[in-house]
């Protein structure tokens, strides 16, 4: 389905629901912990319970299908060629996505977007390497972008991962001998840097915003948030987490398996003042990677924010460093080199 024959008369609405992570959801937790603070006894236990409770569901639960759906950018308004695909993930479920075609190019980006976030979250890097001659895949996880089937359930990197490496077996099948290259964004980072650690055949990973380790970011948000400590709640919501959706946070860190990326390249961005997943997280990431490995941050960015401040240098930035890695003669370099120091921008 050619983008030019689609979507002429489009208007665009303004979206109800953030698409930039789940920070939005846990900041609603701030309207109940009154309660906590007033009881005491049985009455605080139950309020914990209550809290956790209401972290999980806020974590988990799909976004809900609205008119505005019907109302969003394509690739067509960024007059890029595309075609709205298809493909199987765990259990043949079906995802969908959008699939811009390079039809003499080997080299594929399969880019992923944030928590509660869709795949036109991705459209300025996503056109922006088509135009220099990269295939991009980009799609919704289930329980993304609208679309929800019963049972789907959002789970912060673990079925998301399933699907994004449903995503590569995609691009696999559709072009002989890929060259896939990994960008995420916010958990899609995450979610990423873990799939490129376990799929050896992917080349290179560009992670913006990244957290290291999910328990973590859960804590960080609930803390900064309601001002009260991240004990005991996020231990109880780990558990009603668990029995919802079969994990735990504590299953899903991306700072215990970015190591095992190398001698691929790992290109790790971040806000210095990222009030969602602080950039302590990109710290940790960079120090656990075992290179080569490259690490901007923007001192002055917010979450996912270098993209709009730095738009130019941004995409200058993506496009060379998969140049430069997904090369079909790429030889990969050791560990012990390719390690760029930290760049603070502006």
């Amino acid at each position: 389905m050619s983008s030019k024959e689609k979507n002429s008369s489009l208007k665009v609405q303004p979206r109800k629901q953030s698409a930039s992570d789940f920070g939005g959801s846990v900041r609603k937790l701030a309207l109940t912990t009154g309660t906590m603070a007033l009881a005491g006894g049985m009455g605080a236990s139950l309020a914990t319970v209550g809290l956790a409770q209401y972290l999980v569901s806020q974590l988990t639960k799909p976004v809900a299908y609205n008119i505005f759906d019907n109302y969003k950018f394509t690739p067509y308004e960024f007059q890029a060629d595309f075609e709205e695909v298809q493909f199987p993930t765990v259990g043949g479920r079906l995802l969908s996505g959008w699939f811009l075609p390079r039809p003499s190019e080997r080299r594929v980006i399969v880019a992923s977007s944030g928590h509660r976030g869709r795949k036109e979250d991705m459209l300025g890097v996503g056109v922006d390497l088509w135009r220099n001659n990269f295939n991009v895949l980009m799609f919704d996880y289930r329980g993304y972008g609208g679309i929800v089937s019963k049972g789907d359930l959002q789970t912060l990197g673990h079925r998301e991962l399933q699907d994004y490496l449903a995503a590569v077996s995609y691009v696999r099948r559709r072009i002989d001998g890929a060259i896939v290259g990994a960008v995420g964004a916010s958990m899609g980072a995450a979610v990423a840097i873990v799939a490129t650690s376990r799929d050896p055949e992917i080349r290179a990973v560009w992670a913006d915003s990244s957290f290291a380790t999910q328990h973590e970011v859960i804590s960080d948000n609930f803390s900064s948030l309601t001002h009260l400590p991240a004990w005991p709640i996020i231990d109880v919501s780990e558990r009603l987490f668990q029995w919802r959706t079969g994990h735990r946070y504590r299953h899903f860190e991306p700072v215990a398996e970015i190591g095992q990326i190398a001698p691929r390249p790992v290109y790790l961005l971040h806000g210095g003042k990222d009030s969602v997943v602080p950039v302590k997280h990109a710290y940790k990431l960079y120090e656990a990677a075992r290179g080569p490995k490259e690490l901007w941050i923007d001192p002055d960015a917010e979450h996912c924010g270098i993209y709009f401040a730095n738009r130019k240098e941004y995409w200058q930035r993506v496009v060379e460093f998969f140049n430069n890695h997904l090369k079909p003669e790429a030889v990969l370099a050791s560990s012990e080199q390719s390690h760029r120091e930290v760049v603070a921008a502006m």
